[in-house]
C-alpha cells in the first residue's frame, strides 16, 4: 500500500435539509495549494499558497444528534471529472459543532474514516481530520488533513 497525505482548505455553503431540520448538506471546493507552517516568536503561523493543479470538490451531509454532536458521510472528488478519483467517508466518531468565540460563527471538528471510493481510491482506507467554521449565512470554511492508503 502507498501512503498519501494532503492538506487543503475548502470553501462553500451549508444549508438545512428541506425535509429534516436536523440535517445539514454542504458543498464546497478547494484549490491545489502548498502549506507553509513557521514556528517563531509569535508561536506558529500557517499560510496556504496557491499551486498549479485542479480543484477538489467536497460534499457531505451532517445529521445533528444530541447536544453538539453529529454524524455524517460524504464524498471528496479530486479533479474536474466527476467521480474520476473520489474518496468515500463516514464519521469515525461523533463530530462536534457549537458556538465559537466569534459571534454568529459556529465551529466544529470531525474525524472521517475513508471507506473506499472510485478511480485510484477504489480500495482506499485512512482518516481525514476536519476542522471547520460555519456562519449564519451558511458560509463554510473547512480545513482538511488526510492520511490515505491506496493500492500501488
Amino acid at each position: 500500500m502507498r501512503q498519501l497525505t494532503y492538506a487543503m482548505h475548502f470553501r462553500g455553503q451549508a444549508s438545512r435539509s428541506v425535509d429534516k431540520a436536523t440535517v445539514l448538506r454542504t458543498t464546497s471546493s478547494g484549490t491545489s495549494c502548498r502549506m507553509e507552517t513557521v514556528v517563531g516568536p509569535t508561536g506558529v503561523e500557517t499560510t496556504l499558497h496557491p499551486a498549479p493543479g485542479d480543484l477538489a470538490f467536497l460534499d457531505y451531509e451532517l445529521r445533528l444528534t444530541e447536544g453538539d454532536a453529529f454524524e455524517g458521510e460524504g464524498v471528496l472528488t479530486f479533479g474536474e471529472e466527476e467521480n474520476d478519483h473520489a474518496l468515500h467517508f463516514k464519521t469515525a466518531y461523533p463530530g462536534h459543532l457549537g458556538p465559537s468565540a466569534n459571534p454568529g460563527v459556529m465551529h466544529g471538528t470531525v474525524s472521517w474514516r475513508v471507506s473506499g471510493g472510485a478511480g485510484r481510491f477504489q480500495t482506499a482506507t485512512g482518516f481525514i481530520a476536519s476542522t471547520f467554521t460555519l456562519n449564519e449565512a451558511g458560509e463554510l470554511s473547512d480545513y482538511h488533513c488526510g492520511l490515505i492508503f491506496v493500492s500501488e
